[in-house]
């Protein structure tokens, strides 16, 4: 083998060391930038999650305010209708209290009056025989 073979192939052996190892490392960075896809992907998963996660806690906790809502607009609606109520039993009372105020004075007028007076005198001895025939 001459020089210029020895050269050649000591040339050739060199390049292909060269491309080897850049190869390597070719194959190391893709194996790296592999990786950081990887965990990209599994960070944007793990984000997609939690904003499902927090999505579905949003809508829950406002289903509960509305039923809240709900609940409390029940809860005034019936609260008014029960002061309707007794509002209107008041004014009956209060009519009913007139009423029997007029009726307890009609009562005390005839009660008052001389017709009442003289017939309950004349009815005096009838009422006192009946209570002693109950008694016996």
């Amino acid at each position: 083998m001459s020089d210029d073979a020895l050269l050649d192939a000591a040339i050739q052996n060199a390049t292909e060391l060269r491309l080897t190892t850049a190869l390597r490392a070719a194959l190391e960075q893709k194996a790296a930038f592999e990786l950081e896809v990887l965990n990209a992907r599994d960070f944007a998963i793990g984000q997609a999650r939690q904003i499902g996660e927090l999505r579905h806690r949003l809508i829950v906790q406002a289903a509960r305010f509305q039923a809240k809502e709900n609940d409390q607009l029940i809860h005034e609606k019936n609260h008014r209708e029960h002061i309707e109520r007794l509002e209107a039993a008041l004014r009956e009372a209060s009519k009913i209290a007139n009423q029997t105020d007029g009726l307890r004075r009609q009562i005390a007028d005839m009660r008052g009056s001389s017709t009442w007076k003289i017939g309950r005198a004349l009815m005096l001895p009838v009422r006192l025989t009946k209570r002693l025939l109950r008694r016996g």
